[in-house]
């Protein structure tokens, strides 16, 4: 195993790469259910965090302001929803870990909370999208077909929905914190790991606009949203519905976000030079980490079937990446 520092460093650096890219190769591998696999992921590296900085709070908030700069650096494309889920995970896992003493009831508990925050945040996601219209429809269609098979049809099944959602992250939860709890030992009896690796590089593409296009866009949402809510007296209830979401959509992902994201930046911006020295050696570990992927999951395919094939995955690049030099 690698001294102390050095393994914090190369946890922090497989986490930023699990925020900024592990996604798109895992779907590039057509591994299944990444989404599940790169949440649980980013669980699974904070534990690891936890058990090496001894649940130091200092140490691993340093290391999820890291993983925010990186991914900001890397995905600028990145909405604010997903550095509120870093956030969030990296504050839970410092204080659960440390106020809770035992590493396994610690473990469990972090990740059926992170995961838990992860399925949330979408449903609130989408009921700010699409309003409480989005579960009444969901409501109306389930009465409807029931209705026909003359089954009652007066439960809320938009609640049900939410109930089982927030049920399987919860088991999804339970089965990591599990994971993780068995984590560290598997990893110091592992023995070497051989890897072919890929030196190829995924490249991330970040699309630009024009300061003037962005200007002409804003102008005209604003115009806009000011017309429909203006004329909303004299539209017809259908139209005015209709017209209502787009630019309440609009308003969001027009202006809110934008200015959100400005925010992001400047804060983004304001702790980059502070933390340079920290932050550039993680970000010259990524290609190297980057490279495990592919050999990782083709290892993994060799011995392990079924379930195991993704789980011995995680398992081989997490070992890999803290593996001594020259193994």
């Amino acid at each position: 195993m690698r001294s102390n520092a050095t393994t914090i460093q190369r946890l922090t650096a497989l986490w930023a790469l699990c925020e900024s890219g592990l996604g798109g190769w895992m779907h590039a591998l057509k591994i299944p259910l990444t989404g599940f696999f790169v949440g649980g992921f980013a669980v699974v590296i904070i534990g690891l965090l936890a058990h090496y900085t001894r649940c130091n709070i200092r140490q691993m908030l340093q290391a999820t302001l890291l993983v925010i700069l990186v991914k900001a650096a890397v995905s600028p494309q990145s909405g604010i929803p997903a550095y509120v889920a870093v956030g969030f995970q990296g504050v839970a896992g410092a204080l659960l870990y440390r106020a809770i003493p035992n590493y396994t009831i610690a473990s469990v508990l972090f990740a059926i909370i992170a995961m838990l925050e992860s399925a949330f945040q979408m449903l609130l996601m989408m009921t700010i999208y699409f309003g409480n219209s989005l579960w009444q429809a969901l409501d109306k269609f389930f009465q409807n077909l029931l209705s026909s098979f003359h089954l009652p049809s007066d439960t809320s099944y938009s609640f049900w929905i939410i109930a089982i959602y927030g049920g399987i992250y919860t088991l999804w939860g339970l089965a990591i914190g599990i994971w993780i709890a068995r984590l560290p030992k598997r990893i110091e009896a592992v023995g070497k790991i051989q890897l072919a690796v890929d030196s190829s590089q995924l490249a991330v593409a970040t699309g630009k606009k024009s300061i003037a296009g962005k200007i002409v866009f804003l102008l005209s949402t604003l115009l806009f949203i000011a017309t429909v809510f203006a004329f909303s007296g004299s539209m017809g209830k259908a139209l005015y519905a209709i017209l209502r979401t787009i630019a309440v959509l609009l308003l969001i992902f027009g202006i809110v976000a934008p200015l959100m994201k400005w925010a992001m930046q400047r804060f983004v911006n304001s702790n980059r030079s502070k933390h340079s020295q920290q932050l550039q050696p993680i970000l010259d570990m990524m290609p190297t980490l980057r490279s495990y992927i592919r050999p990782a999951y083709k290892l993994a395919t060799e011995r392990y079937t079924g379930i195991r094939r993704y789980t011995g995955f995680l398992f081989i690049l997490i070992a890999a990446t803290l593996q001594p030099d020259g193994e």
